[in-house]
């Protein structure tokens, strides 16, 4: 992201925090939808016999379907904004690169949907007595970091999708459940079929989530983790190298027709 100074990154990010926080669509995305997942899935446990829900895929699994939903919607949705009240053009035609206003507006999505996961865990341990006795603890931060690196570049991604073009908003809307379901949100991974896991296996976000569910589950083989943290970075910088692709074709499109709403 050229062009990129604090005082630009400060300032989009104060704008973009404060909507989100007073936006209630935004507030029911990170708080009552992960509620609601995790309600379900602690029901769904206790259905199948289980006296306490599993911590991993339950209750953090619902704090992790929140920060995705954040994600998938808030990053799109402020491109549709931008689009539908003529600023796009604006944007791409000042000074500051589309991809750097709209990596530091994903940035904010991303800190804002840690409130989802922050919410999870004191829930786990008030409520449910969690500890992290057993936990691969610097396993689990350097994974849950990970995690926070891929939902940003896939953020990205959406968001200068949708910029080059808005017939993309139409498949945008159906990606919530469908990577929910390939990454194992709530889920192990390893239950899912071979042929899923291929397909999942081009998804950055999986490999990190079960490398974090891994080291909460207790797991310390460092190769499993180095694999996992490896896949999670490559893919999540392949998804940079296409935004990049997708960023120019963006400043090709509105220097030849001076719009970018007819794609």
């Amino acid at each position: 992201m050229s062009g990129l100074s604090w005082g630009l990154v400060h300032e989009q990010m104060t704008v973009q925090i404060r909507v989100r926080t007073l936006n209630v669509f935004s507030l029911a995305l990170y708080v009552f939808q992960p509620a609601v997942f995790t309600a379900v899935g602690m029901l769904l446990s206790r259905a199948a016999g289980n006296a306490t829900p599993d911590l991993v895929y339950s209750v953090i699994g619902g704090g992790i379907m929140g920060m995705w939903s954040g994600i998938v919607f808030t990053s799109t949705y402020d491109i549709t904004g931008d689009r539908r009240n003529g600023m796009l053009e604006l944007i791409v035609g000042s000074p500051t690169p589309l991809a750097t206003v709209e990596g530091i507006r994903t940035l904010a999505n991303v800190i804002s949907g840690l409130f989802s996961i922050a919410v999870a865990f004191i829930a786990a341990m008030a409520i449910f007595g969690f500890s992290l006795s057993g936990v691969n603890v610097w396993g689990a931060v350097v994974s849950f970091l990970l995690l926070l690196f891929s939902l940003w570049c896939i953020g990205v991604f959406l968001a200068n999708f949708l910029a080059w073009s808005r017939l993309s908003g139409t498949f945008v809307d159906y990606l919530e459940m469908p990577i929910a379901f390939l990454c194992g949100f709530m889920y192990p991974i390893r239950i899912l079929p071979g042929w899923v896991q291929v397909i999942s296996g081009f998804i950055p976000v999986r490999w990190a989530l079960e490398a974090m569910n891994e080291s909460l589950l207790g797991n310390t083989d460092l190769r499993f983790l180095v694999i996992h943290w490896l896949a999670a970075i490559g893919i999540s910088l392949a998804f940079l190298f296409i935004t990049r692709q997708l960023q120019d074709k963006v400043h090709d499109s509105i220097r030849v027709s001076g719009e970018l709403s007819s794609i």
